[in-house]
């Protein structure tokens, strides 16, 4: 039997919860934290909702010491009777692991773990209560959608991180958003920057990379793409109507989309088909590990309508891209304008365009974006840092 000895029996135990196992940016934050906990001072354990791909949280946790826990009833579109039962589950969770710090990602983990621990702290002595923690990976309020229903994610965005003791977020965009909007008080918020392991990626080269994604049927061809869901947040389809545009002046460019989810990549592959782009654009299922793909790309673009700091970004940094990103969310604290990189206007054809013609014809202009941007991520997105502020909250 194991004995814990004083230093054992002195670590602070953390649950992490989150929405999703299906791999995706919050799962990654929740992953690399709680692997990466030191520890003699830490004990943690992650719940998240039912595995749905082959590819997910769960079989990654598999590889770790670190235990974990299906939220069987989670799921992340609204259902009122799941989520009664997801409630509970988390409820009892929480009272079973008697945790001391409760760290949870994502809007609807937000909620319903928030107002378990709401409910936890009523019935609970002072004493007994654990230190709780939201992290917040871009509001979902920033997204295009119908006014009414923007004023009641902020209404429920506020009731949510009532909840918690402090708030994370990603990007300085959002903690300003959250206090201009009333989200929380300053006080209450601090910004953490996603980081990335400069050793963590082993990047192929691009002919391996080519071959293995997409074998060229001829030489020469430019190719410029982009990793990420298959979402209407992601703003695809702004990136196939500019390739309309840029294959006849260009028409060795290709288009590489990679990304998941089915509904989603069927409204993209119509587009395609409406365009007749079929020779010029391709989508891709997201393979494992797709970030090692990335020395594929001649160009990275990130044409999101919305963003929180997103790690393909800090990927496409890594493997020393030049990138053209949308001004949204945290990619503006990634990259200058001019300097790492280019930032279009979100949702913009003709900007799109604009800026994939000005790199297509300048090579040492790629270069220097490409060099920079890298020698950024290096030097201020590093997961160390971004670990290191994360224990400093546990701990304050």
């Amino acid at each position: 039997m194991y004995k814990y000895n004083n230093a054992v029996a002195a670590r602070k135990k953390i649950l992490y919860i989150i929405t999703k196992s299906a791999w995706g940016g919050a799962t990654r934050y929740t992953y690399d934290l709680a692997v990466n906990l030191p520890q003699d001072k830490f004990e943690a354990r992650i719940a998240a909702g039912p595995a749905e791909k082959s590819e997910n949280l769960f079989t990654a946790l598999q590889n770790t010491s670190l235990h974990y826990s299906i939220i069987k009833k989670f799921q992340k579109s609204v259902n009122p009777l799941k989520d009664i039962f997801a409630f509970f589950e988390i409820l009892n969770l929480i009272r079973k692991i008697k945790p001391d710090i409760i760290h949870v990602s994502s809007s609807k983990a937000g909620g319903l773990a928030g107002l378990a621990i709401f409910v936890l702290k009523t019935l609970k002595p002072a004493a007994d209560n654990p230190k709780s923690i939201f992290t917040a990976h871009g509001w979902a309020f920033h997204e295009d959608r119908p006014e009414w229903q923007c004023w009641l994610i902020k209404l429920l965005s506020r009731l949510t991180v009532f909840f918690y003791d402090r708030v994370i977020t990603v990007s300085e965009f959002d903690r300003a958003s959250a206090i201009k909007n009333k989200i929380a008080p300053a006080e209450k918020i601090i910004t953490i920057h996603n980081g990335i392991d400069s050793d963590s990626l082993n990047f192929l080269n691009k002919e391996k990379a080519r071959q293995e994604l997409l074998p060229p049927k001829k030489t020469g061809e430019f190719w410029i793409g982009t990793i990420g869901e298959f979402t209407k947040n992601k703003g695809h389809e702004f990136l196939i109507k500019a390739a309309t545009k840029l294959i006849k002046e260009y028409p060795e460019i290709k288009f590489i989309i990679i990304g998941h989810r089915e509904e989603e990549k069927q409204k993209c592959l119509l587009l395609i088909s409406h365009y007749s782009l079929q020779n010029n654009v391709f989508l891709v299922d997201s393979p494992p590990g797709a970030a090692k793909y990335l020395k594929a790309f001649d160009i990275f673009i990130l044409p999101s309508l919305k963003e929180g700091l997103p790690y393909a970004l800090l990927e496409a940094g890594l493997a020393e891209l030049p990138a053209i990103a949308a001004e949204v969310g945290g990619n503006p604290e990634i990259i200058t304008d001019q300097q790492e990189g280019l930032l279009i206007k979100r949702a913009d054809v003709q900007e799109i365009t604009k800026a994939v013609e000005k790199l297509v014809n300048n090579g040492n202009l790629r270069q220097t974006f490409a060099k920079n941007l890298r020698q950024k991520i290096i030097g201020e997105f590093s997961f160390k840092k971004q670990l290191s502020k994360t224990i400093g909250l546990y701990l304050s």
